[in-house]
């Protein structure tokens, strides 16, 4: 059983292991900002557009922040709304809380 749980474990801290995803997810949990220039998420007013973030980030490519996107969707760190062509992004606070709990047995 721990051998299941490690290997989770693993893989969820590996999607939160890079910079870039760290910039995204504070950027996210910031929410939407006055100066960002897609439409407001009708379901969703606080979601991040990708096409902000890329504003944002400047020198990451639309590939390269699809890719870290996708990253964390899959963990469950960030969830998905889409509303016509356009994709928003909120972040999961429950799934943070989780992982951070999951590793609580190491200094207890």
């Amino acid at each position: 059983m721990r051998s299941h749980y490690e290997t989770e474990m693993a893989k969820a801290a590996k999607a939160l292991s890079d910079p870039i995803r760290m910039k995204i997810l504070v950027m996210i949990k910031m929410g939407r900002q006055p100066d960002f220039q897609s439409p407001v998420c009708t379901f969703e007013p606080a979601a991040v557009c990708p096409a902000d973030l890329q504003l944002k980030l400047g020198d990451v490519s639309p590939s390269k922040l699809s890719y870290h996107l996708k990253e964390l969707k899959d963990e469950g760190y960030i969830k998905e709304c889409r509303e016509g062509k356009r994709h928003y992004y909120s972040l999961q606070p429950e799934r943070l809380k989780q992982f951070t709990k999951d590793l609580s047995w190491l200094y207890e």
